[in-house]
């Protein structure tokens, strides 16, 4: 019997990586949730990826040489760099590269957040894979979701990454925002729900609205009749179920709320190799 084989690792890029991981991994609690998200992205082959909130890029990184590795798909990574204001305390939490000869220079002469990530994936060869674009996201804000402000709205979203405000109306708002322009089976990541009482409770009870093709209220208030009625139509055409990914790490940043949109179908999707027995 043949069996498909997954493209190799590249080693050599995979210590650059570890390297990003261990010294910087931590500011947001992504040293575990990189390697995660590597081995999900290199099994599930994910070709349209978005990240709301790029902190400082190595989730993203970590995805963009699994797509790199997959020779397929692109990283888009979006950040307001609302928290690196001062170029001072960027090169403070890039310290602990300093050390590390490949990225010594540019722990050294970060002179912004933005320069600072694109000058990184260019440094890790990712940026035929990655796309950091320096924006805030209003997520209240429908009018401005369009493909010429974000390009990556011209094909359908397979991994969707939110770390901005979790809390219900927000979630809510996003997708309003986001469900329509998702692949047929796709994955939406939520940092830090599963860990606040009010957002776990309400991912919980709204999934199971969902299923029960109950539309939010919220989906109906919208200003696109296009929208509401694509909304409309998705609840009913699909099936939600939520994981809650917990670390045992006594920190905030300590969860992820991951929601499975598929099609209401009897077979399992994307469409894989099927066993009859």
């Amino acid at each position: 019997m043949h069996n498909e084989r997954s493209n190799d690792t590249d080693l050599s890029a995979m210590v650059s990586l570890v390297e990003l991981r261990n010294r910087i991994g931590y500011v947001y609690g992504s040293e575990d949730t990189c390697t995660l998200f590597y081995a999900m992205v290199r099994r599930e082959r994910p070709v349209n990826i978005v990240e709301l909130g790029a902190g400082l890029g190595v989730t993203a990184l970590w995805m963009a040489q699994a797509v790199k590795e997959n020779r397929a798909g692109r990283v888009w990574t979006l950040d307001d760099a609302s928290h690196w204001q001062d170029p001072r305390q960027l090169r403070d939490a890039l310290k602990p590269l300093a050390d590390v000869e490949r990225f010594a220079a540019l722990a050294r002469d970060a002179s912004s957040y933005e320069a600072f990530m694109d000058q990184v994936i260019k440094l890790l060869d990712l940026g035929d894979q990655t796309t950091f674009m320096k924006r805030h996201i209003d997520v209240a804000k429908e009018e401005d979701f369009t493909v010429a402000n974000y390009p990556f709205l011209d094909r359908p979203i397979d991994f969707l990454f939110l770390d901005i405000n979790r809390t219900p109306d927000d979630i809510l708002d996003s997708l309003y925002l986001f469900l329509p322009h998702l692949a047929e089976a796709a994955s939406i990541f939520i940092d830090s729900a599963s860990t606040s009482v009010s957002s776990y409770l309400f991912l919980e009870k709204l999934i199971e609205q969902l299923n029960r093709s109950k539309v939010p209220r919220r989906f109906l208030l919208g200003k696109s009749p296009e929208r509401q009625s694509a909304l409309i139509d998705l609840v009913a055409q699909r099936k939600f179920s939520i994981m809650h990914l917990i670390e045992k790490v006594k920190r905030a940043q300590n969860s992820m709320a991951w929601i499975r949109v598929e099609p209401n179908d009897y077979m399992p999707h994307p469409q894989a190799l099927m066993k009859w027995v």
